[in-house]
């Protein structure tokens, strides 16, 4: 069984489902675990389905004074503190490898590419790929997106360095871009360590640095001269309008990619539709609702 976690309020609900359809296509065997940080987002899951499990927010609240402590006093850090620590939680109650996915990311391949990828290594790591590994700089040098970790000693030990560091804002010369820069500090263990491999994943901060003249064949991106399969893609800042059947794409990032690219290169265009279009569907089929997202 393959174990797979992420965490969203109510609002991002709509991607964390479509995260979930993107992935139930090709696999069957995965179980989601959901952290749901309202009422509303637990009330829905709870009783979804046998592939997700749903854990509501206040659970952990209610027995852990410093996580308590955090969401009244840096809500928007405390959000970022939720992946390290359900990761964390999870990996000490099933004792079982364990991969945290943001809920703003889709998959187009199957979760075992990514996994088999990863091979034997602890801890699966993916860039940004923006950033040279030889330059430091304040957003860290990898994604949270997606993060592997094996029911190793080596990955529990940093997976539990992580998650304590963030909750308790040690180390503040890594706390520049909420819980994304700690994961710089693996690289000590890099021996143990897989980064991004031959797995091809887009983002607001890297679709300008890719070629797209094999897309529409199949399915692949070139960076750097080497081609990829896109496997997943993730959509931050994506938002939606229901209503008016629109949505803009990684506006807070078009520092990287600019606004027009997402128009001008169909490649880039189709990916985005097909993102609202999944968008669209989990909507009509969980969540049946007009309202703007």
């Amino acid at each position: 069984m393959i174990n797979l976690c992420c965490v969203s309020d109510f609002n991002f609900l709509p991607n964390g489902l479509a995260l979930y359809e993107s992935m139930k296509q090709f696999d069957s065997n995965f179980t989601l675990h959901y952290l749901c940080m309202d009422d509303e987002s637990f009330e829905l899951l709870k009783e979804l389905n046998e592939d997700i499990v749903a854990y509501p927010l206040s659970d952990f609240l209610n027995r852990d004074e410093a996580l308590a402590d955090l969401a009244t006093q840096d809500y928007r850090y405390f959000c970022w503190s939720l992946a390290s620590y359900f990761t964390n939680y999870l990996m000490d109650k099933i004792n079982e490898n364990i991969t945290y996915i943001d809920s703003d990311i889709f998959f187009y391949d199957k979760i075992e590419t990514v996994l088999n990828e990863i091979g034997s290594k602890d801890v699966g790591l993916f860039r940004h790929r923006q950033y040279p590994l030889s330059h430091p700089n304040g957003n860290g040098w990898f994604n949270v997106g997606v993060v592997h970790f094996k029911n190793s000693d080596v990955a529990k030990e940093l997976l539990s360095w992580w998650a304590d560091a963030v909750l308790h804002k040690k180390y503040p010369e890594l706390a520049t871009c909420g819980d994304q820069k700690y994961l710089d500090v693996f690289l000590e263990h890099a021996e143990n360590i897989f980064i991004d491999g031959n797995i091809g994943h887009g983002a607001p901060w890297h679709w300008q640095l890719y070629d797209y003249s094999s897309y529409f064949e199949d399915g692949c991106i070139t960076w750097e001269g080497k081609k990829q399969k896109l496997v997943f893609s993730h959509f931050s800042d994506f938002t939606t309008n229901i209503e008016d059947n629109t949505y803009t794409a990684g506006l807070r990032h078009s520092v990287f990619t600019p606004q027009g690219m997402y128009q001008t290169n169909s490649a880039l265009k189709k990916i985005h539709d097909d993102y609202f279009e999944s968008i669209k569907y989990v909507h009509q089929k969980y969540l049946d609702t007009k309202e703007s997202i």
